[in-house]
């Protein structure tokens, strides 16, 4: 039986059984990885749509279609599914409450039981951090987005493999996208003004944290310009040009999320640089992506490789990979935008790089800090820099070979090369590729510097989609 682990928290996982699959589509899906959620990835469209893979990622291509065949399932989502309305009583503000988070209800004076409504209005909340509140997943825009971003990328490496226009995963994107971004109906209003929500007495609004929640940004920006790239008919690209994403830039939730020094400020890094390239304004991304290396980046890895503002953290193995794989995110965005330009090698004020804070973390026990359970989060990280650091005596694919066997399977080999590996038979190439330096950055498929081309119209069913930048313009101008 595949199995499939859907993301809900940032490191917990929820494994479902496979539904039944098309005839035609089930010898795709023999012994294919579970899906995992990264923390976030940037996938460089160029090396996607020169479509130059190695024998050796036929697993990985696998993998990607089953994935997004499950991710589709339970798709579209939107933030009007929940039954609870934010504090504005409008049911398109996206919503989340602070998931660390707890009511202390012993001075309130209640002589009776209190509903979780009262509860949530009534009791003052303190914080217990990494000890996640279960009554956050009442609501559960944060998964249904999580969902989104993953379903974009997926669908869209899964079209890139085709030949062709138009298919049911470009399909699914422009569906994925109009009821998320655009219907008037189920769109998400361009704000995080709730988001990871401060409840009790004096809370009912959101906090800068809740920035976080809609970093998968850059997955979104991987897949549609994917479409873009590969002039897909389900996708245009009729831009705007002016302002865009103010709220995120200039509203203080925003700018106090993007100001703070630790995986919060990388991942607002990942989110608006990514929005910049979504929207064309690549001089802006660049510039923000040298913002990050240039400010709180610096203070981020120590002499040692550690990065002090995870590893203070109740679990300090999860927060080291997490902000490992935002700091990635951040390099290949940069890289991507500026392919002149080297994040790999610039150094914080220690003179440490992401290199040297992913083989400190290497050295890690998860267990000494009981996270066992986290242990595969660092399996993209290592990968990774391998192939951008280059891997001389082997040791990253030592340590995956050792840790996570079946690697070559997983989604992210496709774009993680070369990398030693092979999924078995389906491997003719039996682990051909090597890792070695690579500081041009195609690892990440550095093949050219940014752009978009392509512009059409199609329909879904009897709904008309005219989807790309020209209509998305008008959520990420109203940030």
């Amino acid at each position: 039986m595949v199995h499939i682990i859907l993301g809900i928290d940032k490191w917990h996982r929820a494994r479902i059984p496979t539904p039944m699959l098309p005839p035609t589509l089930l010898s795709f899906f023999l012994d294919i990885q579970p899906f995992t959620n990264y923390a976030n990835d940037f996938v460089n469209p160029d090396y996607i749509v020169s479509g130059k893979f190695a024998n050796t990622t036929l697993g990985a291509q696998r993998s990607i279609i089953a994935w997004a065949e499950q991710l589709s399932a339970s798709g579209p989502w939107s933030v009007t599914n929940k039954t609870i309305l934010a504090p504005s009583g409008n049911k398109n503000d996206y919503m989340s409450w602070a998931p660390y988070y707890w009511p202390d209800c012993s001075k309130v004076g209640n002589t009776t039981e209190l509903t979780p409504e009262e509860v949530w209005k009534t009791c003052p909340y303190v914080n217990r951090d990494g000890q996640f509140n279960p009554d956050r997943l009442t609501i559960n825009d944060i998964g249904a987005f999580f969902n989104v971003s993953d379903s974009v990328l997926y669908n869209a490496l899964a079209f890139s493999f085709q030949n062709e226009s138009s298919s049911i995963y470009s399909q699914r994107i422009a569906n994925f996208m109009d009821v998320w971004f655009i219907n008037p109906d189920t769109r998400m209003n361009p704000n995080l003004n709730y988001a990871q929500m401060a409840r009790g007495p004096n809370g009912q609004v959101g906090q800068h944290t809740g920035v976080l929640d809609l970093k998968g940004m850059a997955k979104v920006a991987s897949g549609i310009l994917i479409l873009r790239k590969r002039n897909c008919t389900d996708w245009t690209d009729e831009l705007d040009s002016g302002e865009y994403i103010t709220w995120l830039e200039t509203n203080k939730i925003g700018t106090d999320e993007c100001a703070s020094g630790n995986n919060h400020g990388s991942f607002c890094f990942n989110q608006l640089t990514s929005l910049k390239l979504l929207v064309n304004d690549v001089p802006g991304a660049v510039a923000n992506g040298r913002k990050f290396f240039d400010g709180i980046y610096q203070a981020q890895i120590n002499k040692t490789g550690d990065q002090p503002m995870e590893a203070s953290r109740t679990h300090p193995y999860h927060y080291r990979n997490y902000n490992l794989a935002a700091m990635i995110t951040n390099a290949r965005l940069l890289k991507y935008a500026d392919p002149t330009s080297d994040p790999w090698h610039m150094t914080t004020k220690a003179g440490s790089n992401i290199q040297n804070a992913l083989d400190m973390t290497m050295t890690v026990d998860p267990d000494a800090s009981g996270e066992g359970y986290a242990v595969d989060e660092i399996f993209q990280n290592v990968a990774a820099v391998a192939v951008e650091y280059g891997d001389p005596d082997g040791k990253y694919v030592k340590f995956l070979q050792a840790k996570f066997p079946e690697y070559a399977w997983d989604a992210t080999f496709l774009w993680d090369q070369p990398l030693v590996g092979d999924p078995g038979p389906l491997g003719s190439n039996n682990g051909a590729s090597s890792g070695g330096s690579n500081s041009s950055g195609s690892g990440s498929g550095s093949v050219s510097g940014p752009g978009a081309s392509g512009a059409a119209t199609t329909t879904l069913g009897s709904l008309p989609l005219v989807m790309g930048a020209a209509v998305l313009t008008g959520f990420f101008a109203g940030w």
